[in-house]
């Protein structure tokens, strides 16, 4: 069940980036609230592909993944024989991603990359506040992926209470116009 989204942009106050900043032992409980919440925002057309794992960046040898951290997920829209995903699913994704985004403060988001778009792909960072449109191979699984990797704030992590209340907010029926 997909309802309204509220994508009201808002304009991010340019945070600073965390990044890798040691390992976890699982999967946040933070996380696992923005997981389960997009799953079932979207009828599973959004599914976990992928979070806790202590391991490089795809791609970058020696650089710690966020993954390790258990702030960091990758959200896919593909289509599998076990209900997950949905054929031609991208653009609802996308709405989903775009209400993220537009309430990147309140959810802790960090960082979103979209591995999608040609010729690279794109990403949005907090400290930037807007998406970056990449002109050469970045990231790997770039364009033509199937997903998008998803990072938050230690913060945020750490307290599924908060990461709740800024989803209400965030998927409400009517959600605050700024």
């Amino acid at each position: 069940m997909t309802r309204h989204l509220g994508v009201a942009s808002k304009k991010t106050n340019n945070r600073p980036y965390t990044g890798f900043d040691g390992v976890a032992t699982g999967i946040t409980p933070g996380l696992d609230m923005l997981i389960r919440r997009l799953e079932k925002e979207t009828g599973r057309g959004l599914w976990n592909n992928g979070a806790y794992g202590v391991r490089d960046m795809k791609g970058k040898p020696g650089n710690p993944s966020v993954h390790a951290t258990g702030r960091a997920v990758d959200m896919s829209w593909r289509d599998m024989p076990d209900q997950r995903g949905k054929p031609n699913y991208r653009p609802q994704a996308q709405k989903v991603i775009d209400t993220l985004v537009a309430n990147a403060d309140a959810l802790g988001l960090e960082m979103i990359i979209d591995y999608f778009p040609h010729p690279w792909g794109r990403a949005w960072r907090c400290d930037r506040g807007r998406w970056r449109k990449y002109d050469n191979r970045t990231v790997s699984g770039a364009p033509g992926g199937d997903w998008y990797h998803i990072e938050i704030s230690p913060a945020l992590a750490r307290s599924p209470e908060a990461m709740k209340t800024a989803l209400d907010k965030a998927f409400s029926p009517n959600p605050p116009q700024p």
